[in-house]
């Protein structure tokens, strides 16, 4: 089985991450793939977003999306504001969670 540690930065390029991963999950669907959201990206995440219907499809699908706190706190963000009911979950830092997955043998992805 593959583990795959997806970063998402651009929100004007939202369609295509949301496509590229649904995608990697159709051609691998044992893969453990997660995804962190940064930079724009990270308003996909937020509660009222046309993209909350992807997020919960890819969650069901058993891919696990992730928020940046640093980003959040950057863009003058709450936490509050992410879809958490959708499932969307947090890290500290999409840089830190990438390090620490590529340490555990997880491929990575640039979206």
């Amino acid at each position: 089985m593959y583990n795959v540690i997806i970063c998402g930065n651009d929100y004007s390029m939202a369609k295509t991450i949301f496509k590229q991963i649904k995608n990697l999950k159709n051609a691998m669907p044992d893969a453990n793939i997660e995804v962190v959201f940064n930079r724009s990206a990270v308003k996909t995440l937020l509660k009222g977003s046309e993209y909350i219907p992807d997020i919960k499809e890819l969650i069901q699908s058993g891919i696990k999306i992730n928020a940046c706190r640093n980003t959040l706190k950057e863009m003058k963000l709450s936490e509050e504001e992410v879809d958490t009911g959708a499932g969307i979950g947090m890290v500290n830092a999409a840089v830190e969670e990438i390090v620490r997955k590529q340490a555990d043998g997880y491929y990575y992805l640039q979206l």
